[in-house]
């Protein structure tokens, strides 16, 4: 029993000791001046001293414009620009388009029409009608070329789909009749 109250003791005394070292060195930092950074980068390049200047990169790590990834759509094209057409829509179906500026869905409805923008002198939009593909568009832009509603737009595309007769039906098959021949 002795033995374990000494024990306990003992640690709690190097316990206490150790926290008050840790009070005063935590107080010490504060009264000692910092550390001098260089911040002269070219200097310091062959030295052991590692030195980040946030206000003076290096050139080497950057890359050069010119490296720099570019879509490919746009390498093609012009300089992009807002192009602005007409969407028709030539079937009884409602219809939705998704839109090229937005996350939104722009819904075209049955033998009507709408003004779509895009940003790309060429594009393939697809149709759809209950959340499945319709139809498929390929839009191209030709300046000011298409007069629709006293205006002139950059493209203009329908949304033409054949669709079943509705209410026509095969004629019935006339039936032959047998002739009873009479007996004299």
């Amino acid at each position: 029993m002795d033995k374990k109250i000494i024990a306990v003791t003992a640690i709690a005394f190097l316990c206490l000791g150790y926290a008050a070292g840790k009070a005063q060195a935590a107080g010490d930092y504060s009264r000692t001046p910092a550390p001098a950074v260089s911040t002269d980068a070219p200097n310091a390049v062959g030295t052991s001293d590692l030195v980040f200047d946030p206000l003076t990169p290096d050139a080497s790590a950057l890359p050069d414009r010119r490296d720099l990834p570019f879509p490919a759509n746009l390498r093609n094209n012009e300089t992009p620009r807002l192009y602005t057409g007409i969407i028709k829509n030539k079937t009884r179906y409602e219809v939705s388009v998704p839109s090229e500026n937005s996350g939104a869905t722009l819904v075209i409805p049955p033998h009507g029409w709408i003004e779509y923008t895009m940003w790309t002198r060429r594009a393939n939009v697809t149709a759809y009608h209950d959340g499945k593909p319709f139809y498929c568009l390929k839009l191209s832009v030709h300046l000011q070329e298409y007069p629709f509603m006293c205006s002139k737009y950059d493209f203009m595309a329908e949304i033409v789909k054949p669709e079943p007769a509705v209410g026509k039906s095969k004629p019935m098959k006339k039936r032959k009749r047998i002739k009873k021949q009479t007996q004299a």
